[in-house]
């Protein structure tokens, strides 16, 4: 754990620990904070047994339940399982804290739109409550791509066609989004402990807790949807914990952390395990260069540098210039399992077979 001033942090699950997944707790003499609780299991081409990857998922499992018994405040940043549980006994914990929501009703794909009312539905059944539901409260959204104009000032060179064109494509699987988000009903907050946290934020004490507007889940109209990155402040120290940007991807939310100047970064990697596949090499360059941005202009204590990025045994080689550029500026990034004095699995599994 890491003692930063009065604010410290831990990083129960990550990627690099065996697991699909950034469940961080931070602490403040004010309070506690969960962000995302939920792991999943690794992808089949991870270099590991099945026995073995349900092992560690049982292990951060469990660990994770028993932080969020303990929580005030319990963050969910999305509705992807690797960041929430939809168990009884999960619900359970939840309900016991102050709980902090990605908007179940807007600035959501559809397979978040349906998971998340999945949820809110246990989590009534385990209170005993019933899910209430609303007419939509907003009718009409602007282009999310008009808050982005220093990825929209950029030219792409050869990838700068195809860019235009898969843009005009995905433009439109927004709308059809945003169509759902304006005539189907709103599901409510269950209880007045439960908050919808896009854009919004808490205080206890001196602890500040600040939540980001919807940022994209990696690319522009990127199909996994928005995440909401936290922001937590305690006397002169920042940490913010970025959820799903993907590296990040976009230029504007590298200019968001930079103008943020967090003290404490933890960030998720471009998913370089997919390289030639779902990302490709002009959307993973973007990721390096800004990181490297971050880096440079804004100089964290610490960046912990993990999620998507640590599925893959060639990440250090795939985002060299990163590393190089930390070392040159002295600033820390590591992995959270380096953090926690361990060889991120990927590599411990890749020395085992050699």
């Amino acid at each position: 754990m890491l003692l930063s001033g009065e604010m410290e942090f831990r990083l129960i699950a990550f990627d690099s620990m065996g697991v699909k997944s950034s469940c961080t707790l931070v602490k403040t003499p004010d309070t506690t904070i969960l962000i995302d609780p939920g792991a999943a299991i690794m992808q089949k081409s991870f270099p590991l047994q099945y026995s073995e990857k349900l092992s560690c998922l049982e292990s951060a499992t469990k660990l994770i339940r028993e932080e969020a018994k303990k929580a005030e405040h319990i963050v969910i940043s999305h509705y992807h399982f690797d960041h929430y549980m939809p168990d009884e006994e999960s619900c359970g914990s939840y309900l016991k804290s102050d709980l902090w929501i990605k908007d179940p009703n807007r600035w959501i794909n559809h397979s978040q739109w349906e998971r998340s009312r999945d949820l809110l539905q246990l989590m009534s059944q385990v209170s005993k409550s019933t899910l209430r539901y609303s007419p939509p409260k907003q009718k009409n959204y602007k282009d999310p791509v008009e808050c982005l104009p220093i990825a929209f000032s950029i030219d792409f060179g050869n990838y700068q066609k195809r860019r235009e064109e898969l843009l005009s494509k995905w433009r439109k699987r927004f709308m059809k989004m945003q169509q759902r988000w304006s005539s189907e009903r709103w599901v409510e907050p269950i209880s007045s402990a439960m908050h919808f946290s896009d854009g919004s934020g808490f205080e206890v004490g001196d602890t500040r807790v600040r939540f980001s507007r919807p940022l994209f889940h990696g690319i522009e109209y990127s199909s996994t949807g928005w995440v909401i990155a936290t922001i937590i402040e305690y006397g002169a120290k920042k940490l913010i914990h970025t959820s799903d940007l993907q590296g990040p991807t976009i230029e504007d939310h590298a200019q968001w952390i930079i103008d943020e100047k967090p003290d404490i970064l933890i960030l998720d990697g471009p998913t370089t395990y997919l390289l030639g596949y779902l990302l490709n090499r002009t959307n993973l360059d973007r990721s390096i260069n800004n990181i490297i941005r971050i880096i440079n202009e804004s100089a964290p204590d610490l960046i912990i540098y993990d999620h998507h990025l640590l599925r893959d045994p060639l990440y250090r080689e795939r985002t060299a210039k990163v590393w190089e550029t930390a070392d040159d500026r002295h600033v820390r990034i590591m992995t959270a399992a380096e953090y926690n004095g361990l060889v991120p699995v990927v590599l411990r599994s890749t020395d085992a077979d050699a």
